[in-house]
C-alpha cells in the first residue's frame, strides 16, 4: 500500500511543480503536415518516386502486352496437340505469376524508396520543432496534424510559422500535390 501511495505521489510531483509556475507554462501547436508539404525536399522526393513508379509501370505494361499477345495466340490454337496446349497454358500461368510478382516488388520498392527519402525530411522538421520549442520556452508543442488533439485553447500558440522560418520556408509557400505513387494494377 505504501508503495502505491509513493508511486502516485511521485507521478503527481511534476504536475504540482508545473502548477506552481502556471503563469510560465507555454503550450504550442504545430501542423507538421503543412510544413512537410511545402518543403523542397518533399518535392524532390515526389519527383524521384514518380520516376521510379514510371519505370515499374513501363515494365508492367510490356509484360501485360506480352501476356495479351500470348493469350490471343493460345486462343487461336485449334488443331494442336493437347501437350502443346498444356505447355502454352503453363507458359501463360508462369507469365501471370511473374506479372503478379512484379506488381508486388514494385509496391515494396516504391514504399522502401518513399520511406528512405521522407525519413530524413521528417527528422529535419522534428529537429526544427524542438529548436523552436527550446528557443521560445515551450513546455509542450502538440502536432495538430495528428488527430489525437481534440481541442486547442486559443492560448495555445501556433508555432507552424516559427518552424517554417527555422527551415527557411516562405510563409506563402505552396504545398506540393499529394498524388499517391504506386505501381499500377494493370493486367
Amino acid at each position: 500500500m505504501f508503495k502505491k501511495i509513493t508511486i502516485i505521489l511521485l507521478s503527481l510531483l511534476p504536475l504540482a511543480l508545473m502548477a506552481q509556475n502556471g503563469a510560465d507554462l507555454k503550450f504550442g501547436q504545430v501542423n507538421s503536415q503543412e510544413i512537410l508539404m511545402v518543403m523542397p525536399q518533399m518535392k524532390e522526393a515526389q519527383t524521384q518516386l514518380e520516376a521510379l513508379a514510371k519505370q515499374y509501370e513501363s515494365e508492367l505494361s510490356k509484360m501485360n502486352d506480352e501476356y495479351e499477345k500470348k493469350g490471343k495466340d493460345f486462343m487461336a490454337l485449334k488443331n494442336v496437340d493437347d501437350e502443346i496446349k498444356k505447355t502454352r497454358q503453363a507458359e501463360l500461368a508462369g507469365l501471370e505469376q511473374r506479372i503478379d510478382l512484379m506488381k508486388q516488388t514494385a509496391n515494396e520498392q516504391i514504399q522502401k524508396k518513399q520511406e528512405s527519402l521522407i525519413a530524413p525530411v521528417i527528422e529535419t522538421v522534428k529537429k526544427a520543432i524542438k529548436e523552436v520549442g527550446d528557443e521560445n520556452g515551450f513546455y509542450y508543442i502538440f502536432d495538430m496534424s495528428v488527430p489525437a488533439i481534440v481541442y486547442a485553447s486559443p492560448k495555445s500558440i501556433d508555432v507552424t510559422p516559427l518552424v517554417k522560418k527555422k527551415l527557411n520556408i516562405p510563409a506563402n509557400a505552396k504545398p506540393i500535390s499529394t498524388t499517391p505513387t504506386a505501381a499500377p494494377a494493370t493486367k
